[in-house]
């Protein structure tokens, strides 16, 4: 079962700004560069990334979603519908779901940078977390 408070009070930490957003997607394009791709973004210095109004609008939606997970696993319904909204955001780019599994470790990079740091416990929660939320998408038919 997943730590759902210590998930809770680590992302109260982060606080979503329009300097430190899109660093998700300059962790996603630099570690998976077939995840660009569908963002049209394979040719882009990583570090313009962070300057674009473009990706720092969608990372302030995106790392939100992120977020917001923690306090919603417990609540089948409401996990659901946080989940959606990656599905949402997945299906705007054309990236498939079955390649969510890809955001988890530019998640984690993100949240150390921003969250003040990540220890060993943090990181394993939110990897089962986000591995969950993989896994129930697969079960959901989503991929």
């Amino acid at each position: 079962m997943v730590n759902a408070d210590l998930l809770t009070k680590h992302a109260a930490n982060f606080k979503v700004t329009k300097d430190n957003a899109a660093e998700y997607f300059k962790q996603l394009f630099t570690k998976h560069r077939d995840i660009a791709e569908h963002y049209n973004a394979e040719d882009i210095d990583p570090d313009s990334i962070l300057k674009s109004q473009r990706y720092i609008m969608m990372g302030m939606s995106e790392v939100q979603l992120f977020l917001r997970l923690p306090k919603t696993v417990s609540d089948e319904r409401q996990w659901r519908s946080a989940l959606s909204g990656f599905k949402e955001s997945f299906g705007d780019n054309s990236v498939p779901m079955s390649k969510f599994n890809k955001v988890i470790d530019p998640f984690l990079a993100t949240m150390e940078k921003y969250a003040g740091g990540m220890t060993a416990e943090q990181k394993k929660e939110w990897t089962e977390l986000l591995n969950k939320a993989y896994a129930d998408m697969k079960t959901w038919g989503w991929y």
